[in-house]
């Protein structure tokens, strides 16, 4: 069923057949993928069981991050947000959307229609996952300003923030991070460590939401930097912002 503007965002559960069966089949590619690829190794997995429900948030630093984070934190579950625009594309908005994805709609009262939709996914898996980074900033290891929607909703609801941090090492062959294979280069992937940090509890209740939230959010990612920080990730390798696969009408006429 493909997505429309004001249609439900939610539109598949973990029980819906098609759902499973496609998680299932694309997850053990992903899997295969990052032992072979990326060599990924993880940690803090105990974290997630400490929780009966939480928002998740993690640093956006590869295209393929939804697929390296739902192979984090197996055998648990998410629902992973998205942009809408991504959502509309035939056919892909679709296949992402039957993987887990939710839209977050672009209207004045988007934060209540993610409040049910949270609610939703917490009865369904436990879990729904942000990037509050908000673009995609490839093999960056330092970690961007977090936009506070995600700690928003956290603050909401009531519920834990788990960080789960993005470690990227440089891989070298012989001295060299680029390999030749005929006349051209290929640049070695990075090696991935996912760590999965304790739950940020949200700040006291009979504050402001809006400050919780920003609060949050700087205490969230000051864990996060520090994260890849001790544990040495590369900051070199970094590539910049990604474009998005739709461009905006402003970005158009610009």
């Amino acid at each position: 069923m493909a997505y429309t503007k004001g249609a439900n965002i939610i539109g598949f559960s973990p029980r819906f057949i098609p759902f499973v069966a496609l998680f299932q089949i694309v997850l053990a590619a992903v899997r295969i993928c990052d032992w072979v690829v990326y060599r990924i190794r993880v940690t803090g997995r105990e974290n997630l069981r400490a929780v009966n429900a939480a928002v998740i948030v993690s640093n956006h630093t590869l295209l393929f991050d939804p697929g390296i984070i739902a192979h984090a934190i197996r055998p648990c579950r998410t629902y992973f947000t998205m942009l809408e625009e991504t959502a509309l594309i035939p056919w892909l908005g679709t296949f992402v959307r039957l993987l887990g994805g939710i839209p977050i709609p672009e209207h004045p009262s988007a934060l209540r229609t993610l409040d049910s939709a949270a609610r939703t996914a917490f009865r369904h898996t436990g879990f729904i996952h942000f990037f509050p980074e908000g673009e995609l900033y490839l093999e960056n290891q330092e970690v961007q300003p977090f936009r506070p929607g995600a700690f928003l909703l956290a603050c909401r609801l009531g519920v834990p923030v788990v960080p789960v941090t993005t470690v990227l090492h440089q891989r070298l062959w012989r001295g060299k991070s680029t390999i030749r294979i005929g006349s051209r280069s290929f640049r070695l992937p990075p090696r991935i460590t996912i760590v999965i940090g304790a739950p940020v509890l949200p700040p006291d209740r009979t504050r402001a939401a809006s400050r919780a939230a920003r609060e949050m959010a700087l205490q969230v990612h000051g864990i996060m930097q520090e994260t890849i920080d001790r544990r040495g990730g590369c900051k070199s390798i970094s590539r910049g912002l990604m474009p998005r696969l739709v461009r905006r009408p402003e970005q158009q006429s610009a």
